[in-house]
């Protein structure tokens, strides 16, 4: 299996290599970056979030009440 991976990656030029590698840069720093975050802290972001928001994409209401 790995040499089918060896394989594989000369296939790929300099650029995709260095592309995927800054990918998985990215994705890390993503995956840091949530885990620091309490879900409290995600809740209020989010509730901060949808304040911004206009009354447009509230739920409209319908029926009695």
């Amino acid at each position: 299996s790995s040499s089918e991976m060896r394989y594989q990656e000369i296939e790929k030029t300099e650029a995709e290599l260095k592309f995927e590698e800054a990918q998985r840069q990215r994705q890390m720093e993503r995956v840091s970056k949530a885990a620091n975050k309490s879900h409290k802290d995600r809740v209020s972001e989010f509730n901060q979030k949808l304040e911004k928001l206009s009354e447009h994409h509230d739920i409209p209401k319908v029926g009695p009440g």
